[in-house]
């Protein structure tokens, strides 16, 4: 059960294995080491100081799908321990959706049309979704995109905080605009992408300053949060205890655009069937989440992944309040 809309569309899903757990981060912070961790998960090229071409170059994947390069990240989650000490949280993994949800931008268009199928990222787009800083819930569009899923041995509960309640297991969600202004594959402050107009962060029509729909790029990161029944001491590695300031990066990879826009067309019904013989990201073999090693490895660093570090790294400090978490 996901926290998006269930209006029928076209989707497929990939899972991936962890790459590397580092402080580096190349679309916000490109060339240099970046604030707080970020666990990554995707093709091996990902390193600090990407090129443009870097992803689709990449050696391997660590998804389920070999033709996909590309690398996506989150921050770490922590875990304060009872000495005050950071602890890593074990990452289990993730799943990667494509979806078909919004559509062009079309003057006095209110509704996407029945079949309109959006383009595929293009070849070495980068996108953001989320602020870090941000420590209390506004209810936009760019907030709602970001939320979380505890898992309970009896149910699923959403929030978009961190959870209020001791969890089995937690899913980490973020979901990415799906609005391109058609020209840049980056800028200085990321606004080359934006949700839609109309309708809702993962549904709608695009606005004019952002015309071309693109598909719609949705997170899952998997958390096994059994051991901390003290759900109040989960903090993400940027220091945000509310869980507001949670957001994902994505680096376009795909070594096949052409192969990727296809793949609605090619996988099978409604895109869920990736090893259908004629499926064209796949060649009806899905090689399946696998361990790889990242092609350039950061400099050593602490970052409590076998142990507790203080403060996190970065360093980083508890902000914002666990009596915030109440959406």
């Amino acid at each position: 059960m996901h926290s998006f809309s269930p209006r029928h569309s076209c989707e497929f899903t990939l899972s991936c294995d962890v790459l590397t757990i580092q402080r580096g981060d190349p679309v916000i912070s490109p060339g240099v080491i970046s604030n707080h961790t970020h666990v990554v998960v995707g093709g091996t090229a990902f390193n600090r100081s990407m090129s443009q071409d870097a992803a689709p170059n990449a050696l391997g994947t660590t998804c389920s799908v070999a033709i996909d390069r590309s690398n996506y990240w989150q921050p770490l989650l922590y875990h304060i321990r009872s000495d005050g000490g950071f602890e890593a949280v074990n990452f289990q993994g993730n799943a990667v959706y494509y979806l078909q949800r919004a559509c062009d931008y079309a003057e006095n268009r209110t509704s996407c049309p029945s079949g309109f199928m959006p383009k595929a990222p293009p070849s070495g787009l980068r996108m953001i979704s989320g602020n870090p800083s941000i420590r209390n819930y506004t209810d936009t569009f760019a907030q709602r995109a970001q939320s979380h899923m505890c898992l309970t041995s009896s149910n699923s509960v959403y929030t978009n905080s961190l959870p209020t309640q001791a969890c089995l297991r937690l899913r980490s969600q973020v979901f990415f605009p799906s609005c391109w202004d058609g020209v840049n594959l980056d800028i200085p402050n990321h606004t080359h992408v934006s949700f839609p107009a109309i309708g809702d962060y993962n549904t709608g029509v695009c606005p004019s300053t952002h015309p071309v729909a693109i598909f719609s790029v949705f997170l899952e990161f998997f958390y096994d949060t059994s051991p901390y029944p003290d759900w109040q001491n989960l903090v993400y590695a940027n220091g945000d205890i509310t869980g507001y300031g949670l957001h994902g990066d994505f680096v376009n990879g795909w070594t096949d655009i052409n192969a990727l826009q296809k793949a609605f067309d090619t996988c099978g019904s409604n895109g869920y069937s990736l090893a259908s013989p004629g499926c064209s990201i796949t060649n009806g073999t899905v090689q399946g989440a696998k361990t790889q090693q990242v092609q350039i490895q950061p400099p050593y660093e602490n970052l409590g992944l076998n142990g507790s570090v203080s403060p996190l790294p970065g360093p980083n400090f508890v902000t914002g309040s666990v009596a915030d978490r109440t959406v």
